[in-house]
């Protein structure tokens, strides 16, 4: 298993896959990259995947730093170490036979009760964290139509109640807390005024 592995200029160096499908912009989504940008940006090399090709080419010009696009899910993330799912997905495109064993996945998308992007295999043979399990129960189609256990809550892993298993295959299924967009706003909207 590759660890992460510490440079010299305090950065991070781990393989990291995007899978990336456009949707219309709205105001919430502003606030939404923003959120996830900033739990997920911990990435030195960075692989990404897309149904179009072309689209994969526009988000891979728009990032910072080394980006390949891949021809298939499986090739993007083949041996990452952090892989992060954001798809419209309403079937998996996420095999849980594509990922080693103790990388760890940000499942962002997929936030209907009958969408997925994660198959069955990868969700019941990983630590899955959640932001809340109420609403993981009822609004994520990859928890409610796994049946996969929910380990924790990510506030759980903060305080210190439970454990972060980072030896394990571990899953983050992110539906978004109100909280986490009112701070991600604050964020846009501080940036946003200094550049006026």
């Amino acid at each position: 298993m590759k660890e992460l592995e510490y440079t010299e200029s305090a950065q991070f160096k781990c393989d990291f896959v995007w899978f990336v499908v456009a949707a219309p912009v709205l105001d919430g989504s502003v606030i939404t990259a923003k959120r996830t940008a900033a739990v997920s940006a911990i990435a030195t090399k960075v692989r990404i995947w897309n149904r179009s090709k072309e689209k994969a080419e526009k988000f891979a010009s728009s990032v910072h730093g080394p980006v390949r696009v891949c021809s298939s899910a499986q090739e993007a993330v083949v041996g990452a170490d952090v892989i992060v799912t954001v798809t419209m997905a309403a079937e998996p495109i996420l095999s849980g036979a594509w990922v080693k064993p103790g990388a760890h996945i940000n499942a962002v998308g997929a936030c209907r009760p009958n969408w997925r992007e994660l198959d069955d295999k990868l969700m019941k043979n990983c630590s899955l964290f959640v932001d809340s399990r109420e609403a993981a129960s009822e609004e994520s189609g990859d928890v409610i139509l796994s049946g996969a256990e929910i380990f924790a809550e990510l506030g759980e892993v903060l305080k210190g109640t439970k454990p972060a298993l980072p030896e394990k295959t571990t899953v983050f299924k992110s539906l978004g807390l109100a909280v986490e967009d009112a701070v991600a706003a604050k964020f846009v909207y501080d940036a946003w005024s200094a550049a006026n």
